[in-house]
């Protein structure tokens, strides 16, 4: 699945709330050898369903067939691939950063440049909160590189037609 026409597809999967139905659907991505990019799940506005929000890469035959046989599955209501130019995606964040009286003011000031949000200022550490597509994640993470990021906690992609 790495050749040159692979990209990333968003599929969005309404399945019942039940035991087991996240670990069916990792696990088919895995018997076929499918890498399962990110995966984001959470109880709907109905509490009887959740959404599971998986990021693949490939072409679009493999995208096609990972669809029919998610629609397969017990527990599952719905397969759609979304696609990127009709839905909003974002992902979440949280950085903790080492802090010094030195470079203090920096970070404030990046985090400030992306709206992000400080959670917590500690003598040597500080914690940041950002929303926003992946490319911008990467850019903030990629600022507050040499200044000694000490944790990432990271969301997949998270989508919804608009």
């Amino acid at each position: 699945m790495s050749n040159t026409a692979d990209k990333e597809y968003v599929l969005s999967v309404l399945a019942r709330n039940n035991p087991g139905v996240l670990l069916r659907i990792a696990g088919l991505f895995s018997r076929r050898c499918y890498n399962i990019l990110s995966i984001v799940a959470a109880q709907t506005e109905n509490t009887e369903y959740s959404r599971i929000l998986i990021v693949v890469s490939g072409d679009d035959r493999i995208v096609r067939q990972v669809d029919k046989q998610v629609s397969k599955l017990v527990d599952v209501e719905e397969v759609a691939v979304l696609d990127r130019e009709e839905a909003v995606v974002r992902e979440h964040l949280l950085l903790k950063i080492e802090r010094s009286l030195q470079n203090s003011e920096k970070l404030v000031e990046i985090a400030n440049v992306f709206h992000a949000n400080i959670l917590n200022v500690e003598p040597d550490s500080m914690i940041v909160e950002m929303t926003g597509d992946a490319t911008t994640i990467n850019s903030f993470i990629e600022l507050y590189n040499p200044y000694h990021v000490l944790k990432i906690l990271r969301t997949g992609a998270m989508a919804m037609m608009k």
